[in-house]
């Protein structure tokens, strides 16, 4: 299955993800698509523009309506995490209990 634009996607995997698009109606396919993108970050530990191609074409969209959703959500990585990932909060209730000073 895989080629220059869909990289080599583990029987497990694709079985998972088939079973996370049975879980809405047909006409809802769109609505896998961040249980989709969980399950490829948590297999390869970001999401590529491979990755992107291949889960709208898995779920009949357009790789834009995929990358809206990457490039929105935080947790979502394109590139891939060194080998300790440090986060700070930065909302304002974190802000107010100091922890821009972490920074």
């Amino acid at each position: 299955m895989a080629n220059s634009t869909s990289p080599a996607i583990p029987a497990e995997l694709e079985r998972k993800m088939d079973e996370a698009i049975a879980r809405y109606p047909s006409d809802h396919r769109r609505s896998a698509a961040m249980p989709l993108l969980h399950l490829w970050q948590e297999h390869f530990g970001f999401i590529s523009d491979e990755a992107v191609l291949w889960i709208a074409k898995k779920l009949g969209l357009q790789p834009i309506n995929i990358l809206e959703l990457v490039t929105f959500y935080p947790m979502f990585r394109q590139k891939p995490a060194g080998k300790t990932h440090i986060r700070v909060c930065r909302t304002l209730s974190c802000a107010m209990a100091g922890g821009f000073e972490l920074m």
